[in-house]
């Protein structure tokens, strides 16, 4: 074990952050971090924080020979190639490095390269701890929105609850990336049910310059990604952009495939785990009991009740792909009394769960650290 003792602390330093990292009864997180870290890998990340920072900032963090400037760029370096940490361009200092969360992060990085170990250690990992972790309550980092379906403006809550209006209000660019979580089961030997398509992330603006420029996502344009949305909502897909109004994501998840929906599943009450502002109702007098929204439905959460359907309102999450499927049109989308609005971007995001999770003297502490350029 002691072999194992900085990947321990590693994994502590990971779940000292905005999204937890949770350690396990089994250890599988160790065994995650091992296939992406080496130890002295590891013992560099340890500086990391979790905002970027230049190399000179993070080597300033260890011991007098421990390790020159040049060694720990080139380990960093090899992070930020494997998909471990983050690795931004600055004009003033080269490049900018942070530790990243496991989701969205380290996971989604090994897209187009991820092994089978890899996928089985995380779902694991998943299944032991971490899902459990991510849906505790509180800011997720994704939402739940409508797919195309019929809604007057005046019933929306804002564009953030409309795929379509983001991608018109971004300014771009666009980019499209395979899906990792499909990538992942179909090298576990469970091809996904729901489409053929993998080409199902979009990403937007400086997330699609930073997926472009590794080589992960292509560029497309405003009407191309459009396109692909469209063909993704008709395959039934979960469109979950990113818990920001100004999203710089959007996935198209299915339920055979996608670690918050499978995850999410097994509870009792999924609703209570997902940022929507809308949940389906069944027409019964229309309903010819077709089943064909059952069928479409990613969370199980429509039943066959005598002659017609019902929804299950805890275990729906307002997506509307039984809507988009109903060939009758008996079933529609109602909004929430209670609407939520998402943060304005990714660290105003970040900061709400560093205050839901360590209190409001635990998130004075974290910004008192990063005002003074402490390691986060």
């Amino acid at each position: 074990m002691m072999n194992d003792e900085i990947y321990r602390q590693l994994q502590r330093h990971l779940d000292a952050s905005p999204v937890p990292f949770p350690e396990t009864g089994s250890g599988v997180e160790i065994r995650f971090l091992k296939q992406l870290f080496t130890r002295e890998e590891a013992f560099a990340a340890l500086k990391l924080s979790v905002l970027p920072e230049p190399l000179d900032r993070i080597h300033r963090r260890f011991r007098k020979g421990e390790i020159t400037r040049e060694e720990l760029e080139t380990r960093l370096r090899s992070l930020h190639e494997k998909g471990a940490i983050l690795c931004i361009p600055d004009p003033k200092h080269g490049h900018k490095y942070s530790k990243l969360p496991v989701v969205v992060g380290m996971f989604e990085y090994q897209v187009d390269r991820v092994t089978k170990e890899l996928a089985e250690d995380f779902f694991r990992y998943e299944e032991e701890g971490l899902g459990e972790a991510l849906l505790k309550p509180g800011t997720k980092q994704m939402r739940t929105v409508p797919v195309n379906v019929s809604l007057e403006y005046d019933f929306l809550v804002g564009s953030y609850d409309n795929a379509r209006a983001i991608i018109h209000r971004s300014g771009g660019p666009f980019a499209v990336m395979n899906c990792i979580c499909r990538q992942s089961r179909e090298k576990m030997g469970h091809p996904c049910r729901q489409t053929r398509f993998l080409e199902t992330c979009f990403t937007l603006g400086d997330s699609a310059r930073y997926m472009m420029s590794r080589g992960a996502a292509r560029e497309l344009s405003r009407e191309e990604i459009l396109v692909l949305l469209g063909r993704a909502e008709d395959e039934g897909m979960v469109l979950q952009p990113q818990n920001t109004r100004e999203p710089g994501f959007i996935c198209c998840c299915c339920g055979c495939c996608c670690g918050v929906l499978t995850a999410a599943k097994k509870f009792e009450k999924p609703s209570e785990f997902f940022h929507t502002n809308f949940y389906a109702l069944v027409d019964a007098d229309n309903c010819t009991a077709c089943e064909t929204c059952m069928e479409r439905c990613q969370m199980d959460a429509l039943v066959r009740v005598n002659s017609h359907t019902e929804v299950l309102l805890d275990r729906c999450i307002g997506c509307g792909v039984c809507v988009n499927a109903c060939p009758s049109g008996a079933i529609y989308l109602n909004k929430k009394e209670r609407e939520t609005v998402p943060p304005k971007n990714r660290k105003a995001m970040f900061m709400k769960m560093v205050r839901e999770r360590y209190g409001l003297l635990g998130s004075l502490r974290f910004m008192g650290k990063a005002a003074l350029g402490r390691k986060i």
